[in-house]
């Protein structure tokens, strides 16, 4: 075995250490969890992995917040920067979303960015959920996402647990910001309130 296949196999064991402060998470398929597992595909494999939602799940959460939610099992992070590609695949209403979720605790406990094409109470929000409906927490807001059909969008989210700040860039604009201290370290999450999705090349870098 050389010395890739050695780190490959030690990162593999302690994905969201110090050590390997750089995961792909997409990579791992087998430490993904679903709701409804028959919602969800798979294409590509190691860094052309894709997840995508490719109909609504069947699963209600216990309070009101996102139905699609696939959660990584690989890592739990505090200060953290993700960057993913992600494609909305569902234009039906003006105002469908993704979402990507972060501080996972438990069911009941963490944060999502509501990356919906408007801005109103609820959509294009930094939310918290902590057992409770989902509540948000949003300081500033864009009005508008860019989103096209059949493309990808650059979306980087920066958790600084410290400070308590919260900070969302769509395609190299900033796009929401919020500074909440309620959870700290928790899972990563991707998926919609309600609408389709994909997601790739997604990365997770520890602070």
């Amino acid at each position: 075995m050389n010395s890739t296949t050695h780190l490959a196999a030690y990162c593999f064991a302690v994905l969201a250490t110090a050590a390997c402060a750089q995961v792909k998470p997409l990579q791992y398929q087998a430490k993904w969890t679903f709701g409804d597992a028959s919602a969800w595909s798979w294409a590509g494999e190691a860094d052309e992995s894709i997840l995508s939602l490719k109909k609504p799940s069947d699963f209600k959460p216990e309070v009101r917040s996102p139905f699609n939610l696939a959660w990584f099992e690989g890592g739990e992070w505090e200060s953290f920067t993700l960057t993913a590609e992600v494609r909305l695949d569902l234009f039906n209403k003006g105002n469908n979303d993704v979402c990507i979720a972060f501080g996972k605790a438990d069911a009941t406990k963490f944060y999502y960015a509501h990356l919906g094409e408007k801005s109103d109470k609820v959509h294009l929000q930094l939310h918290l959920v902590n057992d409770a409906d989902r509540a948000p927490i949003t300081e500033k807001a864009a009005k508008t996402l860019p989103w096209k059909p059949n493309t990808w969008h650059l979306v980087k989210i920066v958790r600084d647990v410290e400070k308590g700040s919260i900070t969302v860039w769509f395609d190299g604009e900033e796009v929401l910001s919020a500074t909440d201290k309620t959870l700290g370290k928790g899972k990563i999450g991707l998926g919609s309130f309600d609408d389709l999705g994909s997601f790739r090349k997604v990365v997770i870098t520890a602070e």
